[in-house]
């Protein structure tokens, strides 16, 4: 089933533009946040601080395409105040309660929140009219979200410092309902100008979160060894049920068969574990921090991300794109080996040029190396990518940690994992093009 409307955002871009980047904020905030003060929410006990931080990125990863379905069907104006209230309703819920297991149900409902969020932005800002304004719009986009990020740890810190960390959850919550509030009252006519499947697959969206939700169940501290190892292999065999499901479809939420074509593969293979490197070192570095001055450079990590944007041009002149990817992968190598010997400050700065050199290549390959019939099916795996690496990163670093007890070691261990992705990538066979 497929939906066509001729009509394009109207509003003025000026308006149109921080109804749209305000949310991406709010959600670059919450990426790093509890990320990075987990350990002082005495609420949260034993691994129930992973699954609290993850539950929200796995709920983005089983349901983001799900949402730009629902954007298609009543336009990403509505779909993205329908998300900003469910954002803000879930996101201030752990203010009222106080058992970890509510945290916890709460953060996978607010991550069904934000995926309506991302993906109504997302849509909004594929429809505008003009290469210049989405261009623009991509960059504010990326902009949003790492200013939000880098505010994240330093926000919560002063909150939690001071005695008053339900903040945490109730600003956010009140900031979305305002926004929320104009975006129905100034963009719920929005549809989009291009042709969109509406058609919802919600038993795939649950093969996905239970298959997703047990694997990176089984990669965290909670249970004994066996339980774990009988999770992951659960959610291996729900996610093999998931992707063949997606493959025999006309019309999958997240087309697996793209995987196959190498050219594809690479870039979502680089932007999973350049995402995981992110939200885990985030945790990482965060686990010891005690003070605002000891979380400085892990604030500091969303502005070196955004520094690989411009890095790419570089790059882009004097490598090969699978090569651009290795750099990537090895910078955030050498930077966790930096990590190990506590060097923070240039450790992050390495991670976060490597991740943002990985986020920006994999943006331009991915959808200049199909055709433009496929742009919103690799979309869509992009988007999948992310937020899978996301749960990954701080389920795999956290789970990791808590073995080791040791961040020195946990780093030292990741870095080997990024190199040995780094040396993977030679093995792509596929033409990258921008």
């Amino acid at each position: 089933m497929t939906a066509l409307a001729p009509t394009r955002p109207t509003v003025p871009k000026k308006i149109l533009f921080p109804l749209l980047f305000i949310p991406v904020f709010l959600g670059g905030v919450d990426s790093t946040l509890f990320n990075a003060n987990a350990y002082d929410l005495h609420v949260l006990t034993d691994s129930w601080r992973l699954w609290f931080i993850d539950g929200y990125s796995i709920a983005l990863a089983a349901s983001v395409v799900l949402g730009s379905r629902l954007g298609a069907r009543i336009g990403p104006g509505a779909t993205l105040a329908i998300g900003l209230l469910v954002f803000a309703i879930a996101g201030a819920s752990p203010a009222l309660l106080d058992s970890p297991a509510a945290w916890t149900v709460a953060r996978f409902v607010q991550g069904f929140g934000y995926a309506l969020i991302i993906s109504s932005v997302a849509s909004a800002v594929g429809s505008l009219p003009h290469t210049s304004e989405r261009a623009l719009g991509y960059t504010l986009w990326i902009l949003s979200f790492s200013i939000g990020a880098g505010s994240g740890p330093l926000v919560g810190r002063a909150f939690v410092d001071a005695g008053v960390y339900t903040l945490l959850f109730w600003l956010p919550a009140v900031l979305a309902l305002l926004c929320g509030s104009l975006v129905w009252l100034l963009l719920r006519g929005m549809s989009l100008g291009h042709a969109a499947s509406t058609k919802f697959d919600v038993t795939s969206s649950i093969l996905a979160l239970l298959g997703f939700g047990l694997f990176v169940g089984g990669l965290q501290s909670h249970g004994g060894m066996t339980l774990r190892l009988l999770a992951t292999a659960a959610g291996c065999v729900i996610l093999t049920v998931f992707c063949m499901r997606q493959g025999r479809s006309q019309d999958p939420l997240v087309d697996v068969r793209m995987l196959s074509f190498s050219r594809v593969g690479v870039c979502a293979f680089a932007f999973t574990f350049a995402s995981g490197c992110y939200t885990g070192s985030v945790f990482l570095f965060s686990a010891k921090a005690d003070s605002l001055t000891a979380l400085l450079p892990v604030s500091m990590l969303a502005l070196w991300v955004s520094l690989g944007g411009f890095a790419l041009g570089k790059l882009r002149a004097r490598f090969t794109p699978v090569q651009v990817f290795q750099i990537s992968m090895a910078l955030c190598a050498l930077g966790l080996a930096l990590a190990a010997l506590a060097n923070l400050w240039l450790a992050g700065f390495l991670i976060g040029l490597g991740v943002g050199i990985a986020f920006a290549a994999g943006d331009v390959y991915l959808l200049g190396s199909v055709a433009p019939k496929d742009v919103a099916r690799a979309g869509a795996l992009q988007e999948t990518s992310l937020a899978v690496g996301a749960a990954l990163g701080v389920a795999g670093f956290g789970g990791l940690f808590a073995g080791t007890g040791s961040v020195a070691m946990t780093s030292a261990i990741t870095a080997v994992v990024m190199g040995a992705v780094a040396w993977t990538c030679r093995y792509n066979r596929g033409v990258l093009t921008a």
